[in-house]
């Protein structure tokens, strides 16, 4: 057989809508929950396809949708959507693929179920609908189901879900709903290893917000997330978390980065936040700080938070107007998002916009119930207006958690030594944004005074040693090593005993042929197999396959003894299970209808 040369296909894109509902029972909500995150997983894993984030899809929950609309904003090519339908100990799961392009359908099944096992169920489902697209549009590796459940207790996973719901919005009051709700789910499975990851990320968005003390927060969250590890290794959220503590508390540059590594190993996918801040207060490398954040919004494109994210890189950099526009666009995504206000405001501040950028701040202040650190930026935007004596009025009144904070407002008002002071204080209160002191620019100021020198050294930002792939993809954990799945013996013994199993046998007749049925039959790995098609045959399953069902076709419909069947009948016997996939196929290979093929072979 000879051996593909064809070009690289375009990446293949997909968004997952959130399966809807249909119980009659409410509750049921987070199963459905569940299996649209699994399949995105399931999807997204190996990376080689763009596979749009949870929190932008999901903002189509519980609506009506135009696919075409859809696959415009989103900017993919496919949409999958679905349904559930429980009841007592069955459950019917339905799925469609649509192109987003003309709208129309692809590919549909219905699975009908035991539910005797949730996880198992979705673990299942997830699979076979991901082997469905993966046979319609090339190789990407699914990844085996996980040996044992993340938990036992359906009413741990309930509240897991809500809480993941809480702590994705990241804002101020949501993340004490989630610190509520993980807590809820390990007092009904204290084995949880998931649950225990999100509480430990969660105990250090509540030290960001200024409601927990930054030490008490990063023990917490230390003790957590190892706790988490020790239940499952491969925990890569626990391993982001411990990223985050070495970098932002114990200042120990080489641990994080290879905390980091092990969580980008483990699984981490689409999540930026601390390479980003890496690459901006280490490295001082806001090309590549920005290029990541750039593509986790393409990846994730009506979530605020992907915005916000972007901005803060923006803001770090010192591009106050790109900042404020970034800004900008989380708000028109959710209007109640505090911190993208209060950034907002202070990026207007740093570009004179006073007024409204006091007006930005306030907002936030408003919509955080007067606590976290919207008090303290007012203070900011006033010291950038000048306003020494009212700021330094305030602070005499105010007692900080943070050190860092009355620091940056000395140095914004020009006075070095209560700057430096403050400085030393946040260096014993293991202060995260000391992390700044390298490269933040509200420092740059006190950078030649001898007491500034000193604490640089005590931070030891020499002893980096950053050795990290270049490519923003790796970080995204979208790049994984370019690796053939077979040998060259072993391929070439696959491809004769493929050609045997499919041109002498006729497998392709059987209708419900699918390639891991076709894996089995040639005991060998599903992966392996779509590799074996894609990369040494050129071609996906369904393309693969249909081939060979529209030669017997063709062959059938110009006997004369077949003039008295149907078409649609003669696709069925050729091997084909659906008249749309055989009329779609059909006029894509001859560019017209059947009928219209046939009447040009017969005189």
């Amino acid at each position: 057989m000879i051996l593909s040369s064809t070009p690289p296909k375009p990446q293949f894109s997909i968004a997952v809508l959130p399966f809807v509902n249909r119980s009659a029972d409410p509750d049921n909500e987070y199963f459905s929950d569940g299996i649209t995150e699994e399949i995105i997983h399931a999807l997204a894993k190996d990376g080689a396809i763009k596979v749009i984030a949870r929190s932008s899809v999901f903002t189509y929950k519980n609506k009506q949708v135009d696919a075409r609309e859809v696959g415009r904003r989103l900017g993919v090519s496919t949409l999958l959507e679905g349904s559930v339908r429980k009841a007592g100990r069955r459950v019917r799961i339905s799925a469609q693929l649509i192109e987003t392009e003309s709208g129309s359908q692809l590919w549909s099944k219905n699975f009908d179920r035991e539910l005797e096992d949730i996880f198992r169920l979705q673990d299942e489902l997830s699979v076979l609908i991901a082997d469905q697209i993966r046979q319609q549009f090339g190789h990407f590796e699914i990844p085996e189901p996980a040996s044992s459940p993340p938990t036992r207790r359906i009413d741990a996973y309930e509240r897991y879900l809500k809480g993941s719901f809480h702590f994705k919005r990241k804002d101020f009051a949501d993340i004490q709903l989630a610190e509520r709700y993980f807590k809820a789910a390990i007092a009904a499975d204290d084995q949880y290893a998931e649950a225990y990851a999100y509480l430990a990320e969660t105990y250090l968005h509540l030290a960001g917000f200024g409601l927990m003390e930054s030490r008490e927060a990063h023990e917490l969250a230390r003790n957590t997330a190892l706790k988490s590890i020790r239940l499952q290794p491969k925990t890569a959220r626990a391993h982001k978390v411990m990223a985050y503590i070495h970098f932002f508390y114990d200042w120990d540059w080489n641990a994080a980065r290879k905390a980091y590594e092990a969580a980008v190993a483990a699984g981490l996918t689409g999540e930026n936040e601390f390479i980003t801040y890496y690459y901006v207060f280490l490295e001082k490398d806001y090309e590549r700080a920005l290029a990541i954040a750039e593509q986790v919004v393409e990846q994730d494109p009506l979530h605020s938070i992907s915005h916000w994210q972007l901005g803060l890189c923006h803001y770090f950099a010192a591009q106050f107007t790109a900042a404020i526009k970034t800004f900008e666009r989380a708000i028109l995504l959710d209007e109640h998002f505090a911190e993208a206000h209060r950034w907002r405001g202070l990026a207007l501040a740093q570009t004179g916009q006073f007024a409204e950028a006091i007006a930005s701040v306030q907002h936030a202040l408003q919509l955080s119930q007067g606590k976290g650190p919207a008090a303290y930026n007012l203070l900011q935007v006033r010291a950038l207006m000048g306003e020494r004596e009212t700021v330094l009025a305030a602070m005499a009144e105010t007692e900080y958690l943070d050190a860092c904070d009355p620091a940056e407002l000395y140095a914004l008002l020009g006075m070095q030594e209560e700057a430096i002071d403050c400085l030393e204080l946040a260096f014993t209160q293991r202060s995260t944004m000391m992390v700044g002191l390298k490269h933040y620019w509200v420092w740059d100021d006190l950078r030649e005074h001898p007491r500034f020198e000193r604490l640089y050294q005590r931070m030891n930002f020499g002893l980096d040693r950053n050795d990290f792939p270049s490519s923003p993809e790796w970080h995204l954990g979208k790049v994984k090593p370019q690796k053939a799945l077979l040998n060259a013996e072993e391929r070439e013994h696959y491809l004769r005993t493929l050609t045997h199993l499919v041109q002498e046998e006729r497998a392709y007749l059987n209708a419900e042929l699918s390639l891991r049925t076709l894996a089995a039959a040639l005991e060998v790995h599903p992966n392996k197999l779509s590799w074996l098609l894609n990369q040494a045959v050129g071609k996906n399953f369904n393309e693969y396959i249909n081939a060979y069902r529209l030669a017997t076709f063709k062959e059938k419909a110009l006997l004369p003894e077949n003039s008295h069947l149907t078409l649609l009948g003669l696709a069925y016997e050729s091997g084909f299970n659906s008249k749309t996939v055989f009329n779609n196929f059909f006029k894509k290979q001859e560019g017209m209808t059947p009928r219209a093929w046939l009447k040009t072979q017969r005189p």
